[in-house]
């Protein structure tokens, strides 16, 4: 399928003149997903994610004018070798100069991510939006799994009370132990319903306040099904995109941002391409939070 844009890439935000030191933002796509446990189709994601970025206007839903921003697209890496690919990602991220925005690919990809900007930023936090941990030590024989990722962060040197977990429903056995000892600041989708996220806001901002840096991971089996089917493994009763969103505008500035990756997004399993423009939508207010603080 062919999509016309009403607007340039990222909303008129990419400069195809900029390299990463001169621009605010650097999109980088990771179309794989082989390290999937279920359903493929999140390879397809970078390019459709891109497609439709062209239909959006550079306007946050705040009327946060995002035209200061400049965004450089460096396009796509191609994993055929996991394990040296992601070593090569590892280091290109732990050279970036500036805030990353990554589209997935299955989670698997955050692995050379986070262990990447943990070589910048030893003191780094993690806002994670998953359903899923990710915590096991291996998974479907592979220990690069999606299921993983998390885990390696911690093996890479990530501090785990650095890590606000938001949206969790689903576990493995393997998992339990470090869910419940692992000094993990956890906050279940049950409690997300029960009490609100604005209940939990200080409590996050307290623990990503002592970080040097922060980044987010969000899986879009976060969101419930019903926002965002397309994605390997749907898992129902999950969040609201008001909570995300809530969650990324109420960071306060003192909280140094260093990026954001959207994963699991899976075009061929959603024909209405409604789980893109969830990721989309995501992407685009955390573009506005960024200019909000640069203004």
């Amino acid at each position: 399928m062919t999509i016309e844009g009403t607007h340039g890439l990222w909303a008129d935000l990419h400069q195809p003149d900029l390299q990463p030191e001169n621009s605010d933002i650097s999109v980088l796509g990771i179309p794989f997903d082989g390290l999937a446990s279920a359903r493929p189709g999140a390879a397809a994601a970078p390019k459709t994610i891109r497609a439709w970025s062209r239909h959006l206007t550079p306007f946050s839903e705040d009327r946060t004018d995002l035209r200061e921003i400049t965004i450089c697209d460096l396009g796509d890496e191609v994993i055929s070798n996991p394990p040296i690919d992601f070593e090569r990602i590892k280091q290109k991220i732990a050279g970036l100069p500036n805030i990353l925005i990554a589209l997935g690919g299955d989670h698997s990809v955050s692995i050379p991510l986070l262990q990447g900007l943990l070589l910048r930023r030893p003191k780094m936090g993690v806002l994670w939006l998953d359903a899923h941990p990710d915590l096991c030590d291996s998974f479907d024989g592979s220990r690069l799994s999606h299921a993983c990722v998390l885990k390696r962060a911690l093996d890479a040197g990530l501090d785990p009370s650095r890590v606000c977990m938001v949206g969790l429903r689903s576990w493995e056995e393997q998992e339990i132990e470090l869910i419940e000892t692992g000094r993990l600041n956890v906050y279940t989708a049950q409690q997300v319903y029960d009490d609100g996220i604005k209940s939990f806001l200080p409590e996050i901002i307290a623990k990503l306040s002592t970080c040097d840096g922060v980044y987010v991971s969000c899986d879009i089996d976060a969101l419930d099904p019903s926002i965002a089917p397309g994605t390997g493994i749907p898992d129902h009763g999950g969040l609201g995109m008001r909570d995300i969103l809530t969650l990324l505008r109420s960071l306060p500035k003192n909280i140094d941002l260093l990026g954001l990756d959207v994963v699991e997004v899976a075009p061929p399993l959603d024909p209405t391409d409604s789980t893109v423009f969830a990721a989309l939508k995501i992407i685009m207010e955390f573009v506005g939070v960024v200019a909000r603080r640069k203004k």
